[in-house]
């Protein structure tokens, strides 16, 4: 049976939303949108998601809910906050990466790429 290949979340306002995800399938990835946590939960297959990407604060309800997970995420955020340091405190470093707004694209598709095949390593073994 073949797995289908995870999609990626995009929890974040609407504009952007549509722009990350048009960049990230014009890159193969799948992507879902949603701008409430209770859609997630309940439209989403957690199992299915490879990768959650969110901006903070707009996105800090995600976090908690990412506690209960081991799926990646990128933060992205206008600056790191000590608000965000603390949040970030509770998660296993090698879970999460931050970026600074406005986004180098260049360096958020590699972010992407490196936590997809991640994330597609980890179901292979």
């Amino acid at each position: 049976m073949i797995t289908p290949k995870k999609k990626i979340l995009i929890v974040d306002e609407a504009g952007f939303t549509r722009i990350c995800s048009a960049i990230l399938e014009k890159e193969g990835y799948g992507t879902n949108s949603v701008a409430d946590i209770q859609k997630w939960d309940n439209e989403f297959d957690h199992n299915n998601i490879g990768l959650v990407i969110t901006s903070y604060p707009y996105g800090a309800f995600v976090l908690e809910n990412l506690k209960e997970t081991k799926i990646p995420f990128i933060v992205l955020s206008d600056q790191m906050s000590g608000d965000l340091i603390s949040k970030l405190d509770d998660f296993d470093k090698s879970l999460y990466h931050c970026m600074i707004k406005p986004l180098d694209y260049h360096k958020f598709r590699t972010l992407v790429s490196e936590a997809m095949n991640a994330s597609a390593s980890e179901k292979v073994q």
